[in-house]
């Protein structure tokens, strides 16, 4: 009988832990895709400040550079990005200080 009891404890902790991970799979979905969405807008505004600051002719695809130059073009792409983004801040920054004096 103890057998038994314990066979169908076991299955109905599989059940419980297979619905949790459903349940926060889908959550974890959803989040990640509202996330997506978000820098895709953040990309796109950060693409267009970084457009005139890129001096390769406009190629901005990694993927189409040589091997050995990828990780090279995605650390130049990385610090572009950062720099474009610090410009920004500072402008904020700027156009926050001049607005409260």
């Amino acid at each position: 009988m103890q057998l038994k009891h314990l066979i169908i404890f076991a299955l109905v902790a599989m059940a419980l832990l297979l619905g949790f991970n459903v349940i926060n799979g889908n959550r974890h979905e959803n989040n990640r895709a509202a996330t997506e969405n978000t820098e895709t807008i953040a990309d796109t505004t950060n693409t267009i400040a970084s457009t005139a600051a890129d001096s390769d002719d406009g190629n901005n695809n990694i993927t189409s550079k040589p091997l050995g130059e990828q990780p090279k073009a995605i650390m130049d792409k990385a610090t572009t990005q950062i720099d474009s983004a610090q410009q920004a801040d500072n402008a904020r920054l700027a156009q926050m200080d001049s607005a409260q004096q």
